[in-house]
């Protein structure tokens, strides 16, 4: 059976749900957080399309995005967890945290926890795409053991494509 909850020091991840829409719009509404990502700010229309495409992920392959939670409060930081990327390099780690939960080292302590999930399903390799310019996500890239792989101009934005590195889980 598929974990769909992990658990770190100070954070609680549960596969993405229902009860977790409302905190996906204000997060993907975001411009600081949906500016940057492909798709850009969302509708709360698109917004539900995005939840449905990771609730189905979870039921097709046993993996998907979690909702990323702080243990002491319950407050939303944001999302995290594994998705097949659609410039296909595979299954990429993909992450959006609310601006007021950076520079805490949340997403670094989510991404490590998603990482060792994924070695216990034998997901490999994991994969991750940033745009060139998000200098901030490929430190944190970095620091979780990724390599670059790739720069890809997809026509709307230039992309930096990681692959995590060959036998190390974060």
């Amino acid at each position: 059976m598929t974990p769909s909850r992990l658990e770190t020091d100070r954070l609680v991840l549960t596969a993405i749900a229902e009860a977790d829409f409302a905190d996906l719009c204000q997060l993907t509404a975001h411009p600081d957080v949906g500016g940057k990502l492909k798709h850009g700010v969302l509708t709360e229309v698109e917004t539900r399309a995005q939840l449905d495409g990771y609730r189905t992920t979870w039921e097709r392959a046993g993996y998907g995005v979690f909702a990323i939670r702080r243990r002491e409060d319950a407050a939303f930081v944001g999302v995290i967890g594994l998705w097949d990327h659609d410039e296909g390099v595979g299954v990429a780690l993909r992450y959006a945290v609310m601006p007021d939960h950076r520079s805490h080292g949340y997403t670094k302590e989510a991404a490590n926890s998603v990482l060792h999930f994924a070695a216990a399903q034998n997901i490999h390799p994991v994969m991750a795409v940033t745009r060139e310019n998000n200098l901030v996500s490929q430190r944190i890239l970095v620091d979780l053991g990724f390599a670059l792989r790739e720069i890809r101009d997809t026509g709307h934005a230039r992309l930096a494509v990681y692959q995590q590195a060959t036998g190390r889980p974060a």
